[in-house]
């Protein structure tokens, strides 16, 4: 006979206790005990990670997009100009930031589109996406050698639905495309 389980969060598993068992300069991994609907104990782990930040940007029409060397796909990747929130800074400002250090541009009338929490099963970072359409040439050295290499590609609508259909996209900035997308119909036109 199958017991029946309540579908809400609370009604599945219960937190018992957390730890951090690993530290690095860009995530930790925390363990957590639960406690299941029969009162058995499970054990989960979790990569956490700094908030994130990342801005759909329109010139002339079209997205700015970023092609870059991924390490951990060993591939060029096709992404959003986007990156990490530093302690105690405002969304916002990071995305501002971030923006310029990768572009060169410095957003003018930045808004904020929505936060994606949680990307997956497994990592907890929240990703905060906005959206922009006027810019100046004020570009941010941060003196790392590796922004050199990033290209910054304009891509038009057509092209845009192309890589989304073709799913080139990692999860939450496929995510923050689709909604940029469903929020202004009229882009794809």
């Amino acid at each position: 006979m199958n017991q029946h389980i309540d579908p809400t969060p609370s009604g599945i598993e219960k937190e018992l206790s957390s730890r951090i068992v690993f530290e690095c300069p860009t995530f930790e991994v925390e363990e957590v005990a639960v406690e299941l609907f029969d009162a058995s104990i499970a054990h989960r782990w979790h990569v956490l990670m700094q908030d994130a930040v990342m801005v759909v940007g329109v010139r002339d029409g079209k997205i700015i997009l970023l092609r870059e060397y991924r390490s951990a796909s060993q591939k060029i990747e096709w992404r959003l100009p986007a990156g990490t929130v530093h302690d105690g800074e405002d969304p916002a400002l990071a995305a501002i930031r971030e923006f310029r250090e990768e572009t060169g541009l410095e957003p003018l009338d930045l808004q904020f589109a929505h936060t994606c929490r949680y990307p997956s099963s497994v990592i907890k970072q929240q990703s905060h996406c906005f959206f922009a359409t006027k810019f100046r040439e004020n570009p941010l050295d941060t003196g790392d050698k590796e922004e050199q290499l990033i290209k910054v590609q304009d891509v038009t609508p057509q092209e845009l639905k192309k890589l989304l259909s073709e799913e080139e996209f990692s999860g939450s900035i496929g995510k923050a495309l689709r909604i940029f997308l469903r929020d202004h119909p009229n882009f794809l036109k």
